[in-house]
């Protein structure tokens, strides 16, 4: 699932209410992304119990939103984990008024600060490198939605700066946190 997917956004949000959630797509990705980098890891079971509110047995539909949602975790665990870094998060489309878009990126980021929370990082003081920096920029980007933007073209540039520096926050910190196992790369140089 890709930022500015709008299909992705409407498919997870009709999981979501399916199964009982007062979270919508937006937030519901930022807080996966952010119960990953804090943890690393995260089973089915455990992300599927802070989302469904109550268990519907034998309820196809409610089966259905819950693959949904666990393709939702599987396909996050791949975006954080790509070597390529092709993570991004799922927001609005350009279709979408710039105020819109900017209000869901709050709630992206309170999603990822709250899911940071249900992986244990309690003290970003705490956290190794880089991260506490990046994080603490995250909880000020959580109160974008009272920003004042217009719709030009500067603000435009404004707001995909943002969401760029949102995606290379939350890479540094799943990297910092949790270090790939690849092994350097050489430096193909001859002297």
């Amino acid at each position: 699932m890709s930022e500015s997917d709008p299909d992705a956004i409407t498919l997870v949000d009709s999981a979501l209410r399916r199964v009982g959630s007062d979270v919508g797509a937006v937030e519901c990705q930022g807080m996966l992304a952010g119960w990953l980098c804090a943890c690393g890891s995260l089973t089915r079971d455990v992300w599927l119990k802070q989302l469904v509110a109550v268990e519907q047995q034998g309820d196809l539909l409610a089966q259905e939103a819950r693959d949904t949602l666990d393709a939702l975790r599987k396909a996050m665990v791949t975006q954080l984990n790509d070597p390529l870094l092709e993570f991004k998060p799922l927001l609005p489309d350009d279709a979408t008024p710039l105020a819109g878009r900017v209000e869901a990126l709050g709630e992206w980021c309170q999603g990822f600060l709250m899911g940071m929370a249900l992986g244990g990082i309690k003290d970003l003081a705490k956290l190794p490198g880089d991260s506490g920096e990046a994080v603490r920029d995250l909880v000020q980007l959580a109160r974008a939605g009272s920003y004042d933007l217009g719709d030009d073209e500067e603000d435009e540039r404004a707001y995909a700066d943002l969401v760029e520096y949102v995606r290379t926050a939350v890479l540094l910190v799943n990297e910092d946190i949790n270090p790939s196992k690849a092994p350097p790369q050489m430096d193909p140089t001859i002297h």
